[in-house]
């Protein structure tokens, strides 16, 4: 109840006016914090966009900065976590000027994933985040964005020693907010087995099961792994992290959907989809955690199946 009180006390006399003194200056906060790593490189679409459009000079608030370095359509970039100070300001104060990169039915988000709760649940998940922005921020062209030094690109050559031609793959999602992204482990052997010619790199964490016939890089830091998928040929991936930095690049991704979202919702120009939605009579599922979507999943796609949408799709 003090924080609440609190908050209003600060929107009502800073509000207003910080608001009015940001679109003045020509300047714009947006502010994003949580766990969610992908959802901080999806945002750098809408920063793209803001940026474009309205020659704003973004002031940006993240937790996951590191994502953002060297990108220069950022003015000035913030560190920030979850319950800190700044937070807690930046969260009173919104308004026109100062923008939170988050779904405004993320609270409703108990049982359901958010975009449950949008008129168009097919939205792409970047546009649902930033759809009370007010900016017109309407280009089909989603393009994630991020950037690296030509010095950094040669520490990474030196320190990371990787083979000239190499694929990325994936054995599992992370399943701390949904279990609803997964097809099976064993498939993913079977590709990587089938496909014996490739440089199979795995990406994931030490937490993840290993891949017989990978390279293991588990546990990189974020813009180490972003460089792994700048180098790669292609990508096998699930509707999560790797896929929107997959995008960054333009990446040939392999994206194994599962249905729980629309397809729309998380897809990009650069993907080619492996799908079993006709089979799926729930889809899109949107149910954070759900044992028959899952088993269904599992059974109807078939490994022959994946096999054959990545070898027809190779060159």
């Amino acid at each position: 109840m003090f924080k609440i009180i609190l908050s209003k006390i600060i929107n009502i006399v800073f509000g207003l006016s910080l608001n009015y003194l940001l679109k003045l200056l020509n300047f714009v906060v947006i502010f994003r914090v949580g766990n969610a790593i992908g959802d901080h490189v999806y945002m750098s679409n809408i920063i793209r966009e803001i940026n474009i459009k309205t020659k704003k000079k973004i002031l940006l608030f993240t937790n996951y900065y590191e994502l953002f370095f060297n990108n220069p359509r950022v003015y000035k970039l913030f560190k920030f976590g979850l319950n800190s100070y700044i937070w807690f300001f930046l969260k009173s104060v919104k308004g026109f000027n100062i923008l939170e990169f988050d779904s405004i039915h993320t609270k409703k988000q108990k049982k359901k994933h958010f975009l449950y709760f949008h008129k168009n649940n097919s939205i792409h998940i970047c546009k649902a985040a930033s759809e009370h922005f007010n900016m017109n921020l309407n280009d089909p062209n989603i393009k994630n964005e991020f950037y690296f030094s030509e010095e950094e690109k040669k520490n990474f050559d030196t320190s990371m020693d990787l083979p000239k031609k190499f694929s990325l793959i994936q054995s599992t999602t992370k399943k701390t907010f949904t279990s609803n992204k997964d097809w099976k482990v064993e498939g993913l052997q079977k590709v990587v087995s089938y496909f014996k010619n490739i440089n199979w790199i795995q990406i994931g964490t030490s937490r993840d099961p290993k891949l017989n016939g990978c390279t293991i890089f588990f546990d990189q830091n974020l813009r180490k792994l972003a460089y792994l998928i700048y180098r790669c040929e292609f990508l096998v991936t699930y509707e999560g992290l790797f896929n929107h930095l997959a995008n960054c690049f333009k990446k040939k991704n392999f994206l194994i959907h599962t249905g729980f979202l629309h397809l729309n919702s998380i897809n990009y120009l650069n993907n080619i989809v492996i799908e079993n939605n006709n089979f799926m009579n729930c889809y899109p599922c949107f149910t954070l955690h759900c044992e028959t979507h899952k088993k269904k999943f599992a059974h109807g796609l078939k490994e022959s199946q994946v096999i054959e949408i990545i070898e027809k799709n190779l060159n």
